[in-house]
């Protein structure tokens, strides 16, 4: 196969840039700050590093791989339907001319146009980037070589399987700067678990990814939910609200759940996370107000629909030993995992949920609430506590691909007409990270003997805003939809 010399020593730069030269800086840097390792025994003496910390090698990739993806689209471009299975991209390609050949077959791909090496050749040659592939004779050596089509997925598996080295390689050698670098060392180790959880959630370099070749990877997830094979998203129990959040709760997102105390923020956002778990999805809830003991009292209620005066009094009835077996039964069953640690910062939060992910894939993690976290940053007023813990929130559910609900306090200012989102406590970040806002006002009482609450979402990024009528049991702890008017009304006519 023709080497083309000139592309070669391109894509070598990478390398050259990577190894030889930040690499190196970090070496000289750690030698010139005076860095020598502690001994292991304190009455030794320490000795002085002979070898660099970083030694040059270089970045690991394949070509074959790499020019057999390439060939495989080529002569069956029916094949890229494997590849974006894996969630293969351009940038996931070391060699310069193979990134450059990617963008355009996912380009043209996207466009239903066919895929071969003359239309991928002249697609390129019309955007002035003919030679940057290689040139037609590169492209036809490429096509000609493959040693079979069929076997597209395994080739791609290892061009991802490269990539993700190179980025375990490039986040290693960021973690080195970032600990040389002065400051807290919690803050640090935050920064540095930040990069290896982002390589592992994503499995691809963190380069910026063409329209076209999102539209792609897009175009089966559309149809699959056209097919009714996947869902939009995870149901939370209650149908008005997933018709609002766009088919319920969706990873990447941060839904804020705000009232006034005693409205029951902490009860509903308990029943959709029993519901997401019931469903066998996991589920994280940080109670930082509440101890571990009342929420499996308020579980067992509303699983059990068991008075929950009666759980907490232990005045049970005769009747309500089997409701409340049967609930804690349903409760052993589901990934539903709680702590109740106060005055949590933010570095303590992602440390919890990075746990209970890698042992059991997290969904949802509820966050019971904002104003009680802590911060131990430079931070003096407590407004620029609140929106860096705020704006972590979103950070977080994006890294990790998860649904984080965050429950917040309203200002007293809300008591006295129906709650907005200026009326939400001690930070405007809160409005502005968010997704979602849902807001709870109690507007009275139901004819059952409920408590009919306005859930108000007056910020909906993907979808619609609205007033949703919903209905409180508080003896039992469930929520139901509930028929009652939540008319926006005069300012006397609300109970609060």
């Amino acid at each position: 196969m023709n080497d083309n010399t000139k592309y070669l020593a391109a894509a070598a730069k990478l390398d050259d840039y990577f190894h030889d030269g930040k690499a190196q800086t970090v070496a000289r840097d750690s030698q010139a700050q005076g860095y020598v390792p502690l001994p292991e025994d304190p009455h030794q003496e320490r000795v002085v590093r002979s070898q660099p910390l970083t030694q040059s090698r270089s970045l690991p990739w394949s070509v074959e791989a790499e020019q057999s993806v390439i060939g495989s689209l080529l002569i069956d471009p029916d094949a890229i339907s494997r590849v974006v299975e894996r969630q293969l991209v351009a940038q996931h390609f070391f060699d310069l001319r193979h990134r450059c050949a990617m963008s355009a077959i996912f380009e043209l791909a996207a466009q239903r146009k066919p895929v071969d090496v003359v239309t991928v050749f002249a697609h390129l040659s019309a955007q002035g980037k003919g030679d940057d592939c290689g040139g037609i004779q590169y492209l036809d050596d490429v096509a000609s070589s493959v040693p079979s089509a069929s076997r597209v997925g395994a080739y791609a598996d290892i061009v991802i399987e490269k990539a993700l080295h190179r980025s375990i390689i490039n986040a290693a050698d960021k973690a080195l700067t970032i600990a040389w670098e002065p400051g807290e060392a919690g803050a640090a180790l935050d920064k540095v678990a930040s990069l290896f959880a982002t390589i592992k959630r994503s499995r691809s370099a963190s380069s910026p990814v063409r329209l076209g070749e999102l539209v792609v990877n897009r175009l089966d997830h559309w149809q699959s939910l056209a097919a009714g094979d996947t869902l939009p998203g995870v149901p939370t129990g209650l149908a008005s609200l997933d018709d609002a959040l766009g088919g319920g709760i969706k990873p990447g997102k941060v839904i804020v759940l705000a009232a006034r105390p005693s409205v029951g923020k902490t009860s509903l956002a308990g029943q959709i996370s029993l519901s997401v778990a019931s469903q066998g999805h996991t589920v994280l809830m940080l109670s930082q107000e509440m101890p571990a003991g009342d929420l499996v009292d308020r579980a067992v209620a509303n699983l059990g629909a068991v008075n929950l005066d009666h759980l907490t009094t232990g005045n049970f009835e005769n009747e309500d030993w089997s409701h409340v077996t049967e609930a804690a039964e349903a409760a052993s069953k589901i990934p539903f995992y709680v702590d109740d640690q106060p005055a949590l910062t933010l570095l303590d939060i992602r440390a919890k949920a990075r746990q209970v992910q890698q042992r059991d894939g997290l969904v949802l993690l509820v966050v019971d609430y904002l104003q009680l976290c802590s911060s131990p940053g430079k931070f003096d007023k407590r407004h620029h506590q609140i929106e860096e813990i705020s704006r972590g929130m979103k950070t977080l559910a994006k890294e990790l691909g998860i649904c984080v609900m965050v429950l917040s306090q309203l200002n007293r200012e809300s008591d006295k007409d129906e709650p907005e989102l200026v009326h939400l406590k001690e930070s405007g970040a809160i409005e502005e990270d968010a997704d979602v806002v849902i807001m709870l006002h109690p507007m009275g009482n139901e004819s059952d003997g409920g408590l009919l609450v306005l859930a108000k979402i007056p910020k909906n990024r993907q979808g619609r805003r609205g007033r949703l009528a919903l209905s409180l049991h508080g003896k039992t702890q469930q929520w139901r939809q509930s028929v009652g008017n939540v008319a926006r009304r005069p300012k006397r006519e609300f109970t609060s």
